[in-house]
């Protein structure tokens, strides 16, 4: 007899192999100098890897640790396709077939987290992951999330130019993909204090991101007020949102 894999047993497996196929074309051919190519390749890894690990662990704790570091790389992949659209790496459809995706993977990893956690319930069950009318995860509904989206639209000038590239933009790119990462990411944690952590996180790279716009002011001559602007948003938000976390 065939001996199956505690993991091929999961409809979601399957799910998330689709996705990670899907994903791993365009990674081919994504130009590497973005932040987003090396994140998503990541977060598709982690998707993988992590659930393959949590069904051999599941209904323990390390199963379902397991399982919510799957669901936290899902939203960290929705985040990537956002970040990668504002990049012109994909266009609207390619974004909606890949959120479809991995909306129905977080569906399924949050009724099997309920399930693992309540022995009388034995089956993977789809629970509502969805923010709303066009939006498919919760942190799409953030005000902080979409400011930090706006942000990326007004940088496109620094990071997409036709013209010679700021020797920052490298930078400026990296921080602004990891801001909006760890917002996506810390929204779907079931923890206050792991939830605080990456809005830490999402701080700090807003904090050195605001240095990096300062320098291609100085040293380019750019105006970065609007750039700023938003980014001040941003940061004033998740003080705040920092503050509600530790209350």
């Amino acid at each position: 007899m065939k001996y199956i894999l505690p993991h091929e047993h999961l409809h979601v497996y399957a799910k998330a192999m689709a996705f990670a196929e899907l994903a791993g074309e365009w990674i081919d051919v994504w130009p590497p100098r973005w932040a987003v190519r090396n994140q998503l390749d990541r977060a598709m890894e982690s998707i993988i890897t992590n659930l393959v690990r949590a069904a051999r662990h599941q209904r323990t704790d390390q199963g379902t640790y397991l399982l919510e570091c799957s669901l936290r790389s899902v939203l960290e992949g929705a985040a990537c396709l956002d970040v990668a659209k504002r990049r012109q790496l994909l266009d609207g459809p390619g974004v909606r077939e890949a959120k479809l995706m991995l909306q129905e993977v977080a569906r399924m990893e949050v009724g099997l987290r309920t399930a693992w956690c309540a022995p009388m319930r034995v089956r993977e069950e789809p629970e509502t992951y969805a923010a709303g009318e066009e939006r498919y995860f919760n942190h799409e509904s953030l005000d902080v999330y979409m400011r930090s989206l706006q942000l990326h639209e007004v940088l496109g000038g620094i990071l997409l130019g036709e013209k010679k590239q700021h020797r920052y933009a490298r930078r400026i790119d990296e921080l602004s993909t990891s801001l909006s990462l760890n917002i996506a990411e810390g929204n779907g944690r079931y923890s206050k204090r792991d939830h605080g952590n990456f809005a830490d996180a999402a701080e700090d790279a807003a904090t050195r991101l605001a240095g990096y716009l300062d320098l291609v002011a100085a040293t380019w001559g750019i105006d970065m007020g609007q750039a700023k602007g938003l980014l001040r948003e941003v940061m004033a938000m998740l003080v705040g949102l920092k503050g509600f976390l530790e209350s």
